[in-house]
């Protein structure tokens, strides 16, 4: 998701996969390991201290808990650089110390006999059966060894004390690996619904990498797993929106759970993909838990439907025939125009303007012509008003003209240009005033359209104005 704004430079998908699980997994065996290392050399120190057995070489005990507490530390040390084959020759190498252990105490006694318990169980925590099997093998080949090498077995015969030490081991054995696959089984199960959900889940690790993802990215996204583990996701983030996933996601590193947040996606098609996200940091702050909802489909039909309201608003403060505003659109702006010139102390002028003897012209070319004509008229009269002017179609063949800023001259000559541009030798007439300031609109265009009544009274054809 956002994490990633964080990353740094390009790596190949190689390296990005060593850093996955298999990297994961060899950095903890060779942790466990060298643990083991240092555990058995306490134990050794321990035995030293407390009363023990006499006749054991001492020297030598404490020159193997030594090497062992070095080798130990250098495995805790380097574990990230320690390959997963070389851990099997640590464990091997531990088994043939712990022999040494026993030969150089002089006695087969179990306190040493403890650590090849702990290595079965790190063989049977990381390792398939078949290599715990091969631990298994060679712990108990070396303790058979040391058995017989042992100047005293403590009482017991060499073979009783390997039998009942093979039986404990390989118990142990068993218990361990078949907890591994009992968890392994429930991780497959969970793997299974991880892959089936129709979300996209997801883990990223701090450097803004994937580590674990399911399915359904190579579905929205196009790219198969390998290919989005192999770069920072930082560079599918489109462009436009890596600011705000900065943001998102240091709010997150900071402890708080993101709900909910939205951006695009850059598909291998080159198509944009909508993702809405849930995120929260890990326990241990190690990895980010990410679900992402591919939502390209909801934001298409949110904004066809944005759209589908913007034309039904459109249309309705538009006249249909001519695409003036309409009555409509006229009772919301004339109210702002007064307000405006109110406050600015600007003059403001309405003018009614009527085409002359429109219905004998309808009559006589027919409803059809006489609607291109008021299109037409439309047209013409738009073209000769200033940017600020506002043409209304008011009803049928009537308009009207909202003349903010403009004085009564000047406004008379705007409706006399506007009168000369009628089309196909019609005629108009109009009637012309001026607001008071104080009337309402109803007033304001009552005395418009009285001095319209005026100039059809006066034989049309003409421009009649009230007040000054």
């Amino acid at each position: 998701m956002f994490p990633c704004v964080f990353a740094g430079k390009n790596r190949k998908g190689s390296l990005r996969r060593s850093r996955g699980t298999l990297r994961r997994r060899s950095r903890s065996v060779a942790r466990a390991a060298g643990l083991l290392l240092i555990g058995g050399a306490l134990l050794v120190a321990l035995s030293l201290a407390l009363p023990h057995p006499s006749g054991g070489n001492t020297p030598l005990l404490l020159a193997l808990a030594v090497g062992m507490a070095l080798a130990g530390l250098l495995c805790v040390r380097f574990s990230r650089r320690i390959p997963l084959n070389f851990s099997h020759t640590i464990l091997a190498a531990t088994a043939v110390t712990t022999g040494g252990l026993i030969l150089a105490s002089g006695v087969a006694a179990g306190q040493y006999g403890s650590i090849f318990v702990w290595s079965v169980l790190i063989a049977g925590y990381y390792f398939p059966r078949r290599l715990v099997a091969a631990h298994l093998g060679w712990i108990l080949l070396v303790y058979a060894v040391s058995l017989v090498l042992v100047p005293s077995t403590a009482g017991y015969s060499p073979l009783t004390r390997w039998l009942f030490s093979a039986i404990s081991l390989t118990v142990v054995a068993i218990l361990t690996t078949s907890l591994v696959a009992r968890r392994e089984r429930a991780d497959l199960r969970a793997r299974r619904f991880f892959d089936l959900s129709l979300d996209m889940l997801c883990t990223v690790d701090l450097d803004g990498y994937f580590v674990e993802l399911n399915k359904a990215w190579e579905k929205c996204l196009g790219f198969n797993r390998d290919e989005l583990r192999a770069v920072p996701f930082a560079e599918r983030i489109h462009p436009d929106d890596r600011e705000r996933s900065a943001t998102e996601a240091a709010k997150v590193f900071a402890g708080a759970e993101s709900v909910g947040f939205e951006n695009r996606y850059l598909a291998r098609d080159g198509s944009v993909r909508w993702l809405r996200w849930s995120a929260t940091l890990a326990a241990d702050e190690s990895l980010l838990y990410a679900r992402a909802t591919d939502i390209t489909e909801l934001k298409r039909m949110e904004s066809e439907r944005e759209g589908l309201l913007r034309e039904v608003e459109e249309a309705a403060l538009s006249d249909a025939l001519t695409g003036l505003p309409n009555r409509r659109a006229l009772d919301e702006a004339l109210p702002r125009e007064m307000a405006r010139a109110r406050r600015s102390q600007a003059p403001l002028c309405l003018a009614i303007v009527d085409v002359d003897h429109f219905k004998q012209y309808n009559d006589k070319r027919g409803h059809l012509v006489g609607d291109v004509f008021l299109r037409d008229c439309a047209i013409a009269w738009d073209g000769e008003l200033r940017g600020e002017d506002m043409l209304v179609r008011f009803g049928g063949e009537e308009f009207l003209v909202v003349l903010p800023g403009c004085s009564l001259d000047d406004a008379a000559e705007i409706v006399e240009r506007l009168r000369s541009a009628t089309p196909d030798g019609q005629t108009c007439s109009a009637g012309l005033v001026r607001w008071d300031t104080v009337e309402a609109a109803e007033e304001l265009f009552a005395r418009a359209d009285a001095a319209l009544y005026e100039a059809k009274g006066a034989g049309r054809d003409q421009l009649v104005r009230i007040g000054s």
